[in-house]
């Protein structure tokens, strides 16, 4: 396993090893924080999932030995609703993450707007496979 600091939302270390691991990223522009309050990223893959919200945004997530490409469903809370919508991704990226075993992958959250339309979703999503890897792994 290795170890290594990251400053991406997280806690600030990673310990990569025994399952593929994921976290999320509120990206500055836009003033995403502020435009995209609530928000939640769901990871699957078989019978397994998990997710990460803003009620824990530096929550990381380690899969159970898992590996491979995991579903990720990305969705805000619509204020003028009150409902969960999905969002889509940016250009390049898909529902779809991969990650290997000894890695970590991200999901980042952008906001489209700092003056959105009423009830319009302003937001995308992007993915990075394996941001990070360790050496050796196992």
């Amino acid at each position: 396993m290795t170890s290594i600091s990251v400053n991406a939302n997280s806690s600030g270390q990673v310990t990569l090893g025994n399952g593929a691991q994921f976290w999320v990223y509120l990206s500055p522009q836009n003033d995403t924080s502020k435009m995209v309050s609530t928000w939640r990223v769901t990871f699957s893959q078989g019978d397994w999932s998990d997710f990460i919200s803003s009620e824990n945004p530096t929550k990381q997530i380690q899969t159970p030995h898992l590996s491979g490409i995991f579903d990720i469903k990305v969705e805000l809370l619509s204020g003028s609703t009150g409902t969960w919508r999905q969002i889509p991704p940016q250009a390049g990226s898909n529902n779809e993450i991969g990650c290997n075993s000894n890695c970590a992958s991200m999901v980042g959250i952008v906001a489209d707007s700092t003056n959105p339309l009423i009830g319009s979703i302003n937001a995308h999503f992007w993915t990075t496979w394996d941001a990070m890897c360790g050496v050796g792994a196992n």
